[in-house]
């Protein structure tokens, strides 16, 4: 993986195509995983999707989803209500991102070597929000909760290669922030 600034034109991510399909492979179960909590379709106009209302009234099971959606309010009655109003928007909004993320990769076309992804700087927050809702929800998944986690995690052997895809996503997030807080974008 290699990443370059575009200036003004956003960010250049060159991957090897092994890391461009498991990145793909990474942000399609995460629109999986959200759209099995989902309660509608997703609605193709990006506003109407994102104020759309609806929602369960508690905290999901699964462990990812209630990292990816969690309670915005310490009282149970305000967190429900909370919840009952905007958790589809929510849900409707990170799979937009997802959406877009996946389309921009577009690993299914030619069959190079390096996928080159130039991402523009409207697109950035997309990249943003997609690639934590994934770090968010594999850090669920396999117990990160802080670094003592993250030590213990590298440890076992079991788990050393998601722990190493999931400090992967935060090298390319964390260079998606850096061009989009520059001052040339």
């Amino acid at each position: 993986m290699k990443l370059a600034p575009l200036g003004e034109d956003g960010l250049r991510l060159l991957l090897e195509r092994e890391e461009a399909e498991m990145l793909d492979q990474l942000v399609a179960q995460l629109v999986h995983l959200l759209e099995s909590h989902s309660g509608t379709a997703l609605d193709p106009d990006p506003l109407f999707a994102s104020l759309e209302v609806g929602g369960s009234e508690t905290i999901p099971e699964d462990p990812a989803l209630a990292r990816l959606l969690p309670d915005a309010y310490e009282s149970e009655a305000d967190a429900s209500e909370f919840r009952r109003v905007t958790e589809q928007g929510l849900l409707n909004r990170k799979l937009q991102d997802a959406l877009a993320v996946t389309a921009a990769l577009g690993v299914g076309g030619d069959a190079s070597e390096t996928v080159i992804v130039d991402i523009a700087p409207a697109d950035l927050p997309n990249w943003a929000r997609t690639l934590t809702s994934l770090r968010l929800a594999m850090a669920a998944r396999i117990g990160l909760d802080d670094s003592e986690d993250h030590a213990r995690l590298l440890a076992d052997e079991r788990m050393r290669g998601t722990l190493l895809v999931f400090d992967w996503l935060a090298a390319i997030l964390e260079s998606v922030l850096a061009i989009m807080h520059s001052p040339d974008v």
